[in-house]
C-alpha cells in the first residue's frame, strides 16, 4: 500500500494527507485569482510531503518514494506542457501531491484527469445553454469558438483527484 493509515472502529483516518489538501486548496484560491501557482507555495508543498513521507515511511524509502512521485508527473506530462495544454503549474502541483503519495501519484493522476474531463464537460453544456436561450452576445459566441481562448482551472481537478484518491485508500 502506496498511503499511510491507521484503522480505529473501521473508519480510516488518513493525517498525513491533511497538509496536501491544504496546501492544494491554497494552490486552487490563487489560481482562480490570478492564474497562477506561486513557486513558494509549491516549495512549501514538497518539503511538507519529503518531510511526511521520511517520518510515515522511514527515512530511505521515504524519501525515495517522495522523489519518485515527484518526478513521474514532471517525466509523464512534460509533453502536455509543451504542446500548452497543461501549465508548468499544475505538474509542479502534481509533482508536489507526488511527494506525499509516492507511487500512488498515478491513481491521483488519473483521477485528476477525469475530474478534469468532468470540470470541462459541465463547462461546455454551460455554455450550451447560455449560447441556446441567447443569453450571450453573438459576439461572445464567436470568441467560444476560437481555439485556446477558454481555459479550465486544473488545479480544481487535481484537488478533486487527491480527494478521491483520499477516500479510496
Amino acid at each position: 500500500m502506496c498511503a499511510y493509515h491507521l484503522e480505529r472502529g473501521g473508519q480510516q483516518l488518513i493525517i498525513f494527507l491533511i497538509p496536501l489538501i491544504a496546501t492544494v486548496s491554497m494552490a486552487v484560491a490563487t489560481d482562480f485569482r490570478s492564474w497562477k501557482i506561486p513557486n513558494k507555495l509549491v516549495a512549501v508543498g514538497l518539503i511538507q510531503g519529503f518531510a511526511v513521507s521520511a517520518v510515515v515511511r522511514g527515512l530511505p524509502e521515504g524519501l525515495l518514494s517522495s522523489a519518485k512521485g515527484c518526478v513521474i508527473p514532471v517525466v509523464i506530462l512534460y509533453v502536455l506542457f509543451l504542446i500548452k495544454a497543461l501549465g508548468a503549474g499544475d505538474i509542479k502541483l502534481l509533482a508536489v501531491a507526488g511527494s506525499f503519495v509516492g507511487l500512488g501519484i498515478y491513481r491521483v493522476m488519473i483521477y485528476s484527469f477525469l475530474a478534469g474531463g468532468v470540470i470541462s464537460i459541465i463547462y461546455l453544456l454551460k455554455e450550451f445553454i447560455l449560447s441556446i436561450t441567447n443569453r450571450k452576445k453573438l459576439s461572445d459566441r464567436t470568441e467560444c469558438s476560437r481555439v485556446g481562448k477558454r481555459r479550465v482551472h486544473f488545479s480544481a481537478a487535481i484537488l478533486g483527484g487527491i480527494l478521491y484518491y483520499a477516500t479510496t485508500l
